[in-house]
C-alpha cells in the first residue's frame, strides 16, 4: 500500500486482494482508494469496485495492448475490459456502477464451508 497526497493506492502482485476491504474501512471515505495492480479482466475491475475502490488503474493491460498493436491495441484492451465489466455487471444484476456493492463478492474467508 502506498500513501499518496490525495488518496491511497493499493498495489498487488496479481488479482484483487480481500485486504482491500480493510483499507477501505480504515480510511472511512476520507480519501479515495485507487486499486493498482492485478487487473487483467473486467471481472477484476468489478471485484475491486465491489470491495470499495473508487477507481481502478489498468497500466499493464494498456501497455500490453500498446506493444502488440499500438494505439489500436490500447483502445481494444479498454473495450475488452469495458465489455467484460458490463457483462459481469449484468450477470450480477447491477445496471450501473453505483449498484456494485460489497455483497457481490466473497473472499476466501467468507466462502461457505462443507461439513462433509
Amino acid at each position: 500500500m502506498q500513501m499518496l497526497r490525495r488518496g491511497i493506492t493499493v498495489k498487488t502482485s496479481y488479482g484483487v486482494k480481500p485486504e482491500m476491504s480493510c483499507v477501505v474501512g480504515a480510511v472511512k471515505g476520507k480519501v479515495p482508494v485507487l486499486f493498482d495492480g492485478g487487473i487483467r479482466r473486467g471481472t477484476d475491475v468489478f471485484k475491486a469496485l465491489a470491495l470499495g475502490a473508487q477507481s481502478v488503474l489498468i497500466g499493464r493491460p494498456a501497455v500490453y495492448g500498446l506493444a502488440a498493436k499500438g494505439e489500436y491495441g490500447v483502445k481494444r484492451v479498454i473495450e475488452m475490459l469495458r465489455d467484460e465489466l458490463e457483462l459481469t455487471m449484468a450477470l450480477s444484476g447491477c445496471p450501473t456502477l453505483n449498484h456494485i456493492a460489497r455483497k457481490h463478492v466473497r473472499t476466501k474467508h467468507e466462502r461457505p464451508r462443507s461439513m462433509l
